[in-house]
């Protein structure tokens, strides 16, 4: 059966390890991680990762300040983290910098299904249930301030890139999956919400087939191979 967390996760790390944009080979960094994503890089096979967390103690790196230098990893993801970032573009750009081949990010799409979401309460805008229980933890920045879940769109990644790195045209690859939060449904003590998500829940995979664009579960990544552009002096494909 398809884990409904990391089924996603996986199956875009694997479409891109099948068409050799990435290899089971490279090096990885995973910044705002934790253990999820080490049990993904293990079930996917790289053989060389490290994972970071979102503070900047010794031991973790700041996602928005990466310590590493330019192309020092292969690849460089972050599943879920980036809108636990102060900046979230900050991060993005600082894990696009850090990557010699790919970066690749998995959060929410910003969509009319998921602002509609919101207004009816099936989602929430602020991640309150994130912070831990001694409100020291879990929230912005691993703070005990409850995090904004920031969504993006196909052109915000874009113009984000584009403007970031003006020698090349950027080279995005978009993917989409629709997961119905039904634990969080079943424990928030809400009846009605309950029964909607066990009712709804059978019929994610036909709807995310439909339309993608609406769908809650968003990657994107970022190839460092695209067109360099004319006035870099080089046309041809920079790896």
């Amino acid at each position: 059966m398809r884990d409904v967390v990391t089924g996603f996760y996986c199956d875009v790390l694997r479409q891109l390890i099948a068409r050799g944009e990435i290899s089971t080979a490279d090096s990885v960094l995973v910044v705002c991680g934790g253990p999820l994503d080490e049990a993904v890089m293990r079930e996917v096979g790289f053989a060389r990762f490290v994972i970071s967390g979102l503070d900047g103690s010794a031991a973790q790196q700041d996602a928005e300040r990466l310590s590493f230098a330019d192309g020092a990893f292969d690849v460089v993801i972050a599943h879920a983290g980036l809108h636990h970032c102060y900046s979230p573009h900050r991060a993005l750009l600082e894990m696009y910098r850090v990557a010699r081949k790919a970066a690749i990010a998995f959060e929410a799409r910003d969509s009319l299904l998921m602002r509609t979401a919101v207004r009816f309460g099936l989602t929430v805008d602020y991640e309150v249930d994130s912070v831990s229980e001694d409100g020291k933890a879990g929230g912005v920045a691993e703070s005990g301030i409850p995090n904004f879940v920031y969504r993006w769109t196909e052109r915000e990644v874009w113009k984000a890139i584009a403007t970031f790195d003006p020698r090349r045209k950027p080279r995005i690859e978009f993917f989409y999956d629709l997961r119905i939060p039904v634990q969080r449904y079943a424990r928030s003590g809400n009846h009605a919400l309950r029964l909607f998500g066990t009712v709804i829940e059978p019929l994610s995979r036909v709807f995310a087939a439909v339309l993608p664009s609406q769908c809650n579960e968003f990657a994107f990544a970022i190839s460092k191979s695209g067109e360099l552009h004319p006035w870099t002096g080089a046309g041809e494909k920079q790896a």
